[in-house]
């Protein structure tokens, strides 16, 4: 009877401990969309020094989080999103509107991707 106890208890705390995950990887894919968007806004009014920042910005944010992402997440995911964000600021840099909007647009789609992976499903267990 003790070890039921025991294995309940495992289980409440693996849960809870990813409950709380969960959150902090939604709430990281939303700043890290937002920062995208404030990028995407700059390069839309032509303004390349003030999206150059956002962009650095973001990608310091994403260097603070690595660890938390890494410690469960997929790396080879988190190397794309990376190696877009280095394009993006590419592209920023030589003042190419149209191909950093396109990698805004993909990062987009990548930040919102992220915590789908990361939920607490059947599907990502099996």
């Amino acid at each position: 009877m003790k070890g039921v106890w025991i294995s309940l208890c495992i289980v409440a705390i693996m849960v809870g401990g990813s409950v709380l995950y969960t959150k902090h990887i939604d709430k990281v894919s939303y700043e890290l969309g937002e920062m995208n968007d404030r990028v995407m806004e700059s390069l839309e009014d032509k303004e390349y020094d003030e999206a150059a920042n956002e962009a650095r910005k973001l990608a310091e944010y994403l260097a603070q989080k690595r660890t938390v992402l890494d410690a469960t997440g997929n790396h080879e995911e988190l190397n794309k999103i990376e190696m877009s964000v280095s394009e993006m600021t590419g592209y920023i840099e030589g003042e190419q509107c149209i191909d950093a909007i396109s990698k805004c647009m993909v990062l987009d789609f990548m930040f919102s991707h992220l915590p789908r992976n990361y939920k607490l499903k059947l599907e990502n267990i099996l």
